[in-house]
């Protein structure tokens, strides 16, 4: 049988195609896998986003729906949310004496803001509705079977007060993924929780006087 020699030049050719390919697939692998966490970060960021926009607005439709607290002068009931002056920060690390660790007790949770905790006397509807709103920024729509709240944003915290003369401002920030995007320098609700990747919303309430 006559055999076949390849020649020299030709020997281990084929091999190092074999490893350049497998080099190029490699980096390209890597790219994608980058390019995927990328993409599963704006996916977060985007839902996140949206949360926050959904919380903004529940709060200013409960404002506009109750007019009469709204337009209440300041130091009553109202939704102008202070102590000391300075703007009380709703959401995560707000003790709220509503909160239990039994994840079937939320109704019984929605049903405690309606009252207070001294004599079970009822609270105004503009209590009530920031007590509500707290419990939503915390997450506690969404629980494990450990009681642990993850229905809420990451670090998520609310501000909600009276910005000016009949001007209500709501605020929602919360913690991003990623360190870039801060939020405008006049959103100071949370800032001194958040220091970095902070991400927020903002919107305003302008009360109507027509009594002129």
């Amino acid at each position: 049988m006559k055999r076949t020699t390849m020649p020299a030049t030709h020997r281990g050719y084929s091999l190092l195609e074999v490893l350049i390919t497998m080099f190029v697939i490699a980096v390209g692998l890597l790219g994608l896998v980058g390019l995927q966490a990328r993409a599963l970060t704006a996916e977060v960021e985007s839902a996140s986003r949206g949360q926050a926009l959904m919380l903004v607005n529940e709060m200013a439709d409960r404002m506009e729906s109750n007019l009469a607290q709204l337009k209440a002068p300041a130091g009553s009931a109202t939704y102008d949310q202070r102590s000391g002056g300075s703007k009380i920060v709703f959401g995560t690390a707000y003790t709220n004496s509503c909160v239990t660790g039994n994840p079937s007790d939320l109704a019984d949770q929605a049903e405690c803001c309606k009252t207070t905790a001294q004599g079970g006397t009822k609270n105004s509807v503009a209590e009530s509705d920031i007590c509500e709103w707290d419990l939503a920024l915390k997450g506690i729509g969404e629980t494990t079977g450990s009681a642990s709240k993850v229905g809420g944003l990451a670090g998520a915290r609310g501000c909600v007060f009276l910005q000016a003369t009949s001007v209500y401002e709501i605020n929602v920030v919360w913690q991003g993924r990623d360190a870039t995007g801060a939020v405008a320098s006049d959103l100071t609700c949370g800032d001194t929780a958040i220091t970095t990747g902070r991400r927020g919303i903002s919107r305003r309430i302008w009360v109507a006087d027509l009594s002129g």
